[in-house]
C-alpha cells in the first residue's frame, strides 16, 4: 500500500473511531419482480451481515488491499448519499429498460451500474478517448457489436440498441475470460490488458492482480454504487419514507411506464424482469443517522490491514540504455523488455524507447514521459504517449537512483 493510501486510512481511522459501530449489510436479496407482481420486494436488515458479491463472485474483503480500495470507493462515493433518492428516482426509468435485455442475455443484474458510472446517464457522454455514449462505446468496438455510426445518426446514444450491443459485448468477454469479474476489468482497460495480466500473474484473480489505477479501481467502484443503492440504510430518510408510503399498484410497472413517457418503450415491449427502486427505499423505519452508517462500514473495511505492500506492473517494461540528466527537457533511452502491442503497432524485445524527462521534484522523482520507439527489425518510427510509473504507488514519478546505470528497470502506462 502506498505511504498516501497508507496516511489517508490513519485519517479515516482517527475521524472514525468516533462513530457508533454500527453494522451495514453488504449485499441485497436477489430478487426479481414481474411486471404482474403485488409484492415489494422485502429489503435486507441493516443488522444481518452478508457477504458482497459481484454477479456471485464473492468479493474477498478479509485481504487488507481489497477492504482498503473498497473503503476509498465508497468515501469517495459517499457525496451521493445527499442526493441519493433523486439518483435513484433518475435511473429507475433507465433500470427499467436495461434490466430485462440483461436478463433476455443471461448478463447478471450487477452490470446495470456500468452506464451510470460510465455516462451518468448521459445519451450524448463523450470520455477523453473518444468513447460515446451510455455504455461509453469506442467507434470499432460499437460497430463490431452490430452499432450503426453516421453523419448525424450514432446509435450508441440509443439506449435500447446500445444495451443491447452491450450485452453482445460482455458476453464476448466472458467467454474469452470465464469471470464476471475479469468482464468488468475489460470492459474498462480491454481484453487484451487483462489477459496479458493473466499471463504475467499467473492467475485470473482480479483481486491479486496490479493493474493500472482506472481498471484496478473499476470494480470497487461499481461495488460502491450497487451498496449505496442496495443497502436500505441509505436514503430512507423522510423523503424515502414518503416515497415509500405513497407508493401503489405495481411498483415497477411504474417505472416501466415512467420509461415509456420518455419514449424508450413501447406497450408490446416483452414482460419485464428487474428491481424496482422503491423497493430498496426500507421499511419505514428511518436510521438515525447515515453518515454513522457509512463511517461504520468504513470502520469495518479498514480493520483489516493490508498485508504487503503492492508492486505496480505496468503496461510497458523497459530497462535503461543511456541515462540523460535529472533536469526538464533531458533525452532518456530505455529499450523494452517483453513485446507488447500499442494500438495497430507490434513492438518486440528490444526496441528503443525514448523519453524526456517533464520535471524533478523536491523528492528527487522523475517525471519520465515517452514519446517515440523505433522499431529495430523494420527501422521505422512510432509516435506514442507513455508515462513512467512509481513501481510502490502506480503513480507518476520514479524515484531516481543515486546512479541511474543501465539495466535499471522502469514500468510505463500507457
Amino acid at each position: 500500500m502506498t505511504v498516501l493510501t497508507r496516511c489517508v486510512i490513519l485519517l479515516l481511522l482517527s475521524v472514525l473511531s468516533f462513530s457508533s459501530p454500527l453494522l451495514a449489510q453488504k449485499k441485497a436479496a436477489s430478487l426479481k419482480v414481474k411486471s404482474n407482481r403485488k409484492a415489494i420486494a422485502q429489503p435486507r436488515s441493516v443488522n444481518e451481515p452478508q457477504r458482497l458479491h459481484f454477479c456471485g463472485e464473492v468479493v474477498p474483503t478479509e485481504q487488507g488491499d481489497v477492504s482498503a480500495k473498497l473503503a476509498f470507493a465508497l468515501a469517495g462515493s459517499s457525496g451521493y448519499i445527499r442526493h441519493l433518492n433523486g439518483l435513484k428516482a433518475r435511473s429507475a426509468p433507465f433500470f427499467a429498460v436495461i434490466e430485462p435485455i440483461l436478463h433476455k442475455y443471461n448478463i447478471p443484474n450487477d452490470f446495470k451500474y456500468l452506464p451510470l458510472i460510465e455516462s451518468a446517464w448521459q445519451s450524448n457522454a463523450v470520455s477523453s478517448a473518444g468513447a460515446i455514449g451510455y455504455w461509453q462505446f469506442m467507434d470499432d468496438t460499437a460497430q463490431d457489436m452490430g452499432l450503426s455510426i453516421t453523419p448525424g445518426s450514432d446509435e450508441r446514444t440509443d439506449l435500447l440498441k446500445s444495451t443491447e450491443a452491450a450485452c453482445k459485448y460482455l458476453k464476448f468477454l466472458y467467454r474469452k475470460l470465464g469471470s464476471w469479474t475479469l468482464v468488468a476489468a475489460a470492459y474498462n482497460g480491454g481484453v487484451g490488458m487483462v489477459q496479458r495480466k493473466i499471463t504475467k500473474s499467473g492467475n485470473r484473480d482480479y483481486y491479486s492482480m496490479t493493474m493500472n489505477p482506472e481498471t484496478g479501481y473499476y470494480l470497487y467502484r461499481i461495488l460502491a454504487m450497487k451498496e449505496l443503492f442496495t443497502n436500505p440504510t441509505y436514503g430512507v430518510g423522510s423523503i424515502g419514507i414518503m416515497l415509500a408510503s405513497a407508493s401503489s399498484g405495481n411498483l415497477y410497472e411504474r417505472e416501466r411506464e415512467q420509461a415509456r413517457r420518455m419514449g424508450w418503450l413501447q406497450d408490446d415491449e416483452p414482460e419485464p424482469e428487474g428491481i424496482p427502486i422503491e423497493s430498496f427505499l426500507g421499511s419505514g423505519t428511518p436510521v438515525k443517522n447515515e453518515a454513522m452508517v457509512m463511517d461504520s462500514m468504513l470502520t469495518e473495511l479498514l480493520k483489516t490491514k493490508p498485508a504487503s505492500l503492492p508492486v505496480f506492473v505496468g503496461d510497458v517494461a523497459t530497462r535503461l540504455v543511456r541515462a540523460g540528466l535529472p533536469k526538464v527537457g533531458q533525452s532518456w533511452a530505455f529499450a523494452l523488455t517483453e513485446d507488447v502491442q500499442i494500438g495497430d503497432d507490434a513492438l518486440k524485445t528490444g526496441d528503443m524507447l525514448y523519453a524526456i524527462v517533464d520535471d524533478v521534484d523536491t523528492r528527487g522523482n522523475l517525471f519520465l514521459r515517452a514519446t517515440k520507439a523505433v522499431s529495430s527489425q523494420e527501422n521505422t518510427t512510432i509516435s506514442l504517449t507513455l508515462q513512467a510509473m512509481n513501481p510502490a504507488t502506480g503513480l507518476a514519478g520514479v524515484p531516481r537512483p543515486k546512479v541511474a546505470k543501465p539495466g535499471w528497470i522502469v514500468q510505463w502506462k500507457l
